[in-house]
């Protein structure tokens, strides 16, 4: 491995274990809150995440030379109001979409610039197939967020 591949794989290990872990927890908000379809949705996306970073792995370790970056998450709020307008549950499910479709973005907007600008012709290909999933995934979550605000 090249110090360029080291580098894209540490960086799919990053986004995708920062998503795994947060479709996670979605998955446990949107079973707190009944929504059993949603709650598959996001356990899926979370095997999805983790099959890709074991995809770019190719079922090896990353180097130990390789530097994972640190992804800073988004921070976000619950209103602090007297009022409940919507259930903590509703609310948990919108903020749980929320950053599903944030992360989705960030790695989609990586993959789809990797595609173009990695060294290596084997490294572009995962990255436009990594980002064509995304889109995909994108357009379902947004789906999910229409439903939910109907």
């Amino acid at each position: 491995m090249t110090a360029d591949s080291d580098a894209f794989l540490a960086c799919v290990t990053a986004l995708e274990s920062e998503a795994a872990g947060h479709y996670d927890a979605a998955a446990r908000h949107a079973l707190n809150a009944g929504d059993t379809e949603l709650e598959a949705f996001f356990q899926n996306l979370a095997m999805l995440a983790r099959m890709e970073a074991n995809e770019a792995l190719g079922g090896q370790k990353l180097p130990v030379t390789a530097c994972v970056p640190r992804i800073a998450p988004v921070e976000m709020e619950k209103p602090r109001t007297a009022v409940k307008v919507i259930s903590d549950e509703a609310l948990d499910l919108f903020r749980s979409l929320e950053r599903a479709l944030e992360l989705k973005r960030r790695s989609h907007s990586y993959y789809a610039t990797m595609a173009v600008l990695a060294p290596a012709p084997g490294l572009r290909n995962m990255a436009r197939a990594f980002a064509h999933d995304d889109a995909a995934h994108l357009a379902e979550i947004e789906r999910w967020i229409a439903r939910l605000t109907a």
